[in-house]
């Protein structure tokens, strides 16, 4: 069996790669290919429980993971677990792979793919409300994406930002980083805002002034209690894009905004349906993208990960 750290992971893999084995778990998932089980929750505001499983063709995947927003005050990562890649032929377990580390990648490929979709190249610059492991890899991913010039960031925690700035300037060498001291700054001197937080009310002002002509991808609430983005940025969007169906009932940025009228039903899209041409849309009727994430993106990432380690030779191989 095959173990993957979170470091071997890293070295498998580069950003553009990520990004197109997720667009591969969407179009999968939307043609049917995929049978992903609506995930399980145990928890509450302190602690979730996440069990998130997907069937393919050839591998499933079982994500076990939780989420400690507390442990960011003792420097331990959020999103700690694992997971497990069968073959689907026999049952056989494959690979045991840093759910962290997946989880991280995988949702800023989501995220980059639902922000070049409700983006253009003239978007220049960008803003990111929360600078822990999924601001970095979002910024990463984004900048993969689009060619952005400079990046407005915030974050509640600002000793997160050296180490923000740090790795993003690794990755992204040639982008501007800016440091703001409130996360509406950020919207403010931004044309694409990140939020990547795990608050359960909105990061910025609910101001119709402050969000006009700006474009908006939301990824960190994951439950129906949290709500990461102000009214006004649904009030003022003619569609909202979802990366899956499940959000309409999981989440509560998309959950109040069906609530208070905002949208009808077919103003919903999923974003597998954009990428694989079933739905067409005007880029500049849709301001909004809100991430949820599902287990479909972990095995699409986890199968292409295990299938270059096995062709490399690479991670670590134990016996059970």
């Amino acid at each position: 069996m095959l173990v993957l750290s979170a470091d071997q992971i890293l070295s498998l893999i580069q950003p553009a790669e990520i990004i197109s084995s997720v667009r591969d778990g969407f179009i999968q998932y939307s043609s049917g290919a995929y049978d992903v089980p609506d995930r399980m929750h145990i928890g509450d505001e302190q602690f979730t429980y996440l069990l998130m499983p997907a069937i393919g063709s050839k591998y499933y995947c079982t994500k076990l993971v939780s989420v400690l927003p507390s442990n960011k005050k003792v420097g331990m990562p959020i999103v700690s677990g694992s997971v497990i890649l069968n073959k689907m032929e026999s049952g056989e377990t494959l690979a045991i792979m840093d759910a962290g580390m997946i989880t991280a990648l995988r949702t800023a490929a989501v995220g980059a793919l639902g922000m070049s979709i409700i983006t253009n190249e003239d978007h220049k610059i960008l803003g990111v409300i929360g600078c822990g492991v999924q601001g970095v890899w979002q910024t990463i991913l984004a900048e993969t994406t689009r060619p952005f010039e400079r990046v407005y960031c915030y974050s509640r925690s600002p000793d997160k930002f050296e180490s923000y700035k740090n790795r993003v300037s690794e990755a992204c060498p040639e982008l501007e980083i800016i440091w703001c001291a409130s996360a509406d700054e950020v919207v403010r001197n931004s044309e694409v805002i990140y939020a990547c937080t795990t608050s359960n009310k909105p990061v910025f002002s609910n101001d119709s002034k402050l969000i006009k002509n700006k474009k908006f991808i939301s990824i960190g609430s994951f439950r129906k209690d949290m709500q990461e983005l102000p009214d006004s940025v649904y009030e003022h969007s003619k569609y909202l894009i979802i990366d899956t169906n499940t959000a309409k009932r999981e989440v509560g940025d998309v959950i109040n905004a069906v609530i208070k009228g905002y949208f009808e039903n077919d103003q919903i899209i999923e974003l597998g349906q954009l990428l694989n041409g079933a739905v067409k849309l005007k880029m500049e009727e849709c301001n909004v993208y809100k991430s949820v994430g599902m287990a479909a993106f972990d095995l699409a990432l986890a199968a292409t990960l295990y299938e270059r380690a096995i062709k490399l030779g690479s991670g670590t191989h134990v016996n059970l």
